[in-house]
């Protein structure tokens, strides 16, 4: 009888042990996304040298369905031949591009809804700043363009806006026009001056 009661102890003790011992560790997960919001244009310059001598005044490039005339000496001389209004020009080459005549604009975004416009314009053109005309054209992504024509430049102008589904990325053509009016009275000394314009993209 004594040995039966000293083994059911022992089987006892051996079950309070297995209910009582556990183990338990504890972890995390971190999760870190960065807002993306991202703007490249590859374009540096956008050249219109009306007394470039490398063209013969019947290249064009079509923008927004019209063809123009690229910015040459050749096409200078037919437009004073005419003798009358104005013309836009086309530029000459565009620096930067790869022989492109336009500048290719990117956008990278993890945000719903978001801006790019001209921010900024450094500098004055003696005929005036809105002598130029700018013009994005949507190629691929997200948004849509606001310039639905070439439009004067102006700081502070929207170019492409995103109201809802911005987020991916999105590229856009962006060209830019010049006019010339016949009664342009250019000095002695020539005119060769630039400006600067700064693009902006934002996101509410």
């Amino acid at each position: 009888m004594k040995r039966k009661l000293v083994g059911l102890t022992v089987l006892l003790a051996g079950l309070s042990l297995a209910q009582t011992t556990q183990t338990t560790d504890d972890h995390t997960v971190t999760v870190i996304i960065p807002s993306v919001l991202q703007l490249s244009l590859d374009a540096r310059n956008y050249k219109f040298d009306f007394s470039d001598t490398g063209l013969t005044g019947s290249e064009t490039v079509t923008v927004n369905g019209t063809s123009h005339t690229k910015a040459s000496q050749a096409a200078y001389d037919a437009f004073l031949d005419a003798g009358t209004g104005t013309q836009i020009f086309a530029p000459t080459l565009v620096e930067g591009t790869g022989g492109a005549d336009y500048g290719t604009l990117t956008i990278r975004s993890n945000r719903a809804q978001w801006t790019v416009k001209i921010d900024s314009i450094t500098g004055n053109l003696t005929l005036g700043n809105s002598r130029v005309l700018v013009f994005a054209e949507k190629v691929s992504g997200k948004g849509g363009s606001w310039t639905g024509v070439p439009t004067a430049l102006s700081s502070g102008i929207t170019l492409i806006n995103a109201n809802s589904g911005g987020q991916g990325r999105s590229v856009y053509r962006l060209y830019y026009l010049f006019t010339m009016d016949i009664s342009d009275d250019i000095p002695l000394s020539d005119i060769n001056e630039r400006i600067t314009i700064n693009l902006l993209l934002t996101s509410p």
